[in-house]
């Protein structure tokens, strides 16, 4: 018998594939993004090669350099970095950092570096670890909880308190939310409660997702 071990349950999470992103984070983007931005640990490129496709000007980097290949193969300018970002003060509209502080332990620097480089605004994205504690009581838990690399975990209060020390007028939501539905297999109770919350009749009470829009300081 061959029985799962740790490493097929809890995985150092990677980047997105291109054509494959997530779609919310596109249309998030897409929402409060400038005309240029700068994607801070890009990964493969995905987020930025969707944008560009909808005319946006876009950068990626990241500090492992294996990742770089699509993006670059795609036609995305892109480039490794380290600690301090090789751009001057306000060279981009918009910095994106998607998925990129609740894995390096030295965030609050990522946050500065993206602060000191945008023009415009930060748009960051992070797993949401609010209700952890009630989730395990009832023995569930997200994916995003399984990633083996995760070292920092935010709720919507510390989130928007965090990115207040570097931007201003910062929004922090909620998104991704789960749906009790989701586990009825296609039935009536599943088309009827997904109607229910559909008509706002009820609302969510677990989202898996922060979305936080940060204004950059003009002083």
């Amino acid at each position: 018998m061959s029985l799962p071990t740790r490493e097929r349950f809890y995985q150092i999470g990677m980047p997105a594939n291109i054509g494959e992103e997530y779609g919310a984070l596109t249309r998030f983007a897409a929402a409060h993004a400038g005309e240029s931005i700068l994607d801070l640990g890009c990964g493969h490129g995905a987020y930025s090669v969707a944008l560009a496709s909808r005319g946006y000007r876009c950068f990626g980097c990241d500090i492992n350099v294996a990742y770089l290949g699509p993006g670059r193969a795609a036609g995305l300018p892109v480039a490794a970095v380290s600690d301090r970002l090789p751009f001057a003060d306000r060279t981009f509209d918009t910095v994106l950092v998607f998925e990129v502080i609740e894995h390096v332990p030295d965030f609050a620097g990522v946050l500065r570096e993206a602060f000191r480089v945008a023009r415009k605004n930060v748009l960051v994205t992070v797993p949401n670890a609010e209700d952890i504690e009630l989730l395990k009581q009832n023995d569930v838990t997200y994916a995003h909880m399984l990633s083996s690399d995760h070292v920092n975990f935010f709720e919507a209060a510390s989130l928007k308190e965090l990115l207040g020390e570097f931007g201003r007028d910062v929004d922090v939501r909620r998104g991704d939310p789960i749906y009790p539905f989701w586990f009825l297999g296609r039935s009536i109770p599943y088309y009827g409660l997904r109607a229910i919350y559909r008509l706002g009749l009820l609302r969510p009470r677990f989202y898996s997702r922060l979305y936080a829009v940060a204004g950059v300081r003009q002083d």
